[in-house]
């Protein structure tokens, strides 16, 4: 499960909540978050190809079964991406200003995917979020790159949000899985609001375009998120 999976899974989890309207936004040029959240894959409409016109953003707007809006980034080719992240990177409120109006409505959720990684659209948001996710897998590679993560490094630079871990794809069963989720979780501390485990059920659900909360509500990576979806609103003070 990677940070695109996670985030689906999130918004779907948090729009079962009736007060809440959720709206998921994809800022990975990738077009990875509509593949969880049945979004029609010939369509290739979203907000980038409008960036300037944000009054026209809800026409690329997905409804999903699940009670949920879908902003999608849309398909855009090499040229046409390079050329809006210099956009982004003249005007960051392009981007930041139509989010945070979104984001306004106290009955508002707004769950963004980023691309991984520093990038022009993370950098005009940042600024703006109440809370940053970062997903991190149990081995190694997160192990020797949480230093960076935590302190904001890895992101280009300091962190203005309340930032937050999950720990994903958490095998028990290896030799080292175990030892580095609990020494990432010492270091995150009450920032950790989770452990994902390992589940084939999350494949399964990508396969089928659906979050794994629809596609296999009782598979142990379920559990975990509505978990986690529990301590985010806590966070957020929502409950």
């Amino acid at each position: 499960m990677g940070k695109s999976t996670m985030a689906a899974n999130l918004a779907t989890t948090l729009a079962l909540d009736p007060t809440l309207r959720v709206v998921a936004v994809d800022l990975d040029p990738q077009n990875m978050l509509r593949l969880h959240l049945g979004v029609p894959l010939h369509e290739g409409r979203g907000f980038a190809h409008m960036l300037d016109q944000p009054q026209l953003w809800h026409q690329v707007g997905q409804r999903t079964d699940d009670g949920m809006t879908v902003l999608p980034y849309g398909a855009l080719d090499l040229s046409a991406s390079v050329n809006m992240s210099a956009r982004l990177e003249q005007a960051p409120a392009l981007l930041a200003e139509p989010l945070r109006i979104l984001a306004s409505d106290p009955a508002s959720m707004v769950v963004v995917d980023t691309e991984p990684g520093p990038s022009t659209a993370l950098r005009a948001i940042l600024p703006h979020v109440d809370v940053l996710l970062t997903v991190l897998a149990a081995d190694a590679a997160s192990a020797a790159l949480f230093p960076d993560i935590e302190s904001g490094r890895a992101y280009g630079h300091g962190l203005p949000a309340a930032q937050y871990f999950v720990i994903n794809q958490f095998d028990p069963m290896t030799r080292l899985g175990p030892r580095i989720a609990r020494s990432l979780a010492a270091q995150m501390g009450p920032r950790l609001l989770g452990v994902v485990h390992r589940d084939e059920y999350v494949s399964e659900a990508l396969a089928a375009q659906k979050t794994v909360a629809a596609y296999a509500p009782r598979a142990q990576a379920s559990h975990d998120i509505a978990g986690i979806c529990r301590k985010l609103l806590t966070a957020l003070g929502r409950y």
